[in-house]
């Protein structure tokens, strides 16, 4: 019953996991990796709690972002001020009954939106990352193209949320500009990156499925394995363009 009335109240996917604990997930999305925000619906004597499971800590966590007692104070402080509560576990938590389920819903998934947008200040991307976003732009300063670039440009994807393309390349003969982003593996930085971008094109891919303006530039210095495996992640949901291939594919998007 729960599912149901949620379908078709509130549009969420709905999933029964047994006879008291239902899983919901909404279309909104943690800021900068596409994960989509859920809440677990328990059902307990009679009454409901709705908890994230602390889902928004973890997210954050995955993403490299340490979770310090001060840290954890502010967030908490912010949901108290927005009404919502996190208990000392790091649940998102609301408690209630039936009636007002979708009410405790929204709170919840609200707070995990709030979480979310106050991580991007504590999100630092690693040394190596800037370091080869930063190569990929001298080389295109030092291209035919640098009168056409525009950097730190703002997107925004189907959930909303605003999206920092590293370079864009205005084009002469369309109105159609072609975004540029950087993805490098190595053994320091791990997949959350490249994980998180993933989120982020594929978030702009399905504001307008008819763009396919995006490209990222993957990091040549790659184990084989690797980059193998980057271009997978990114194939569908964009144009790969390997580094060591540089002089081959900047005449591709500079068309």
């Amino acid at each position: 019953m729960i599912c149901k009335d949620l379908i078709l109240k509130m549009g969420y996917e709905c999933f029964k996991i047994n006879d008291s604990l239902t899983r919901v997930l909404s279309p909104f999305t943690y800021h900068d990796d596409g994960e989509h925000i859920g809440v677990f619906i328990h059902e307990i004597n009679g009454g409901m709690k709705v908890s994230d499971r602390c889902d928004a800590l973890m997210n954050m966590e995955a993403r490299g972002i340490e979770i310090s007692k001060k840290r954890l104070n502010i967030i908490k402080s912010l949901l108290v001020s927005q009404g919502l509560d996190m208990n000392d576990r790091g649940e998102i938590i609301a408690f209630g009954s039936y009636d007002n389920i979708g009410e405790m819903i929204s709170n919840v998934i609200k707070g995990g939106v709030i979480t979310s947008v106050i991580s991007l200040d504590w999100y630092k991307k690693h040394a190596d990352e800037d370091k080869f976003e930063k190569i990929v732009i001298n080389y295109l300063k030092s291209s035919n193209i640098k009168d056409r670039l525009f950097f730190r440009q703002k997107l925004y994807g189907m959930s909303g949320h605003e999206i920092v393309a590293p370079v864009k390349i205005a084009q002469k003969n369309s109105s159609v500009e072609k975004y540029l982003f950087t993805s490098s593996i190595n053994s320091n930085s791990g997949w959350n990156r490249a994980y998180s971008l993933f989120g982020q094109i594929v978030d702009l891919k399905y504001a307008n499925l008819n763009l396919n303006n995006r490209y990222v530039v993957i990091d040549s210095d790659c184990l084989d394995k690797q980059l193998n495996q980057l271009t997978v992640l990114f194939n569908d949901s964009a144009v790969i363009l390997p580094y060591h291939l540089r002089d081959n594919w900047i005449h591709k998007i500079a068309s």
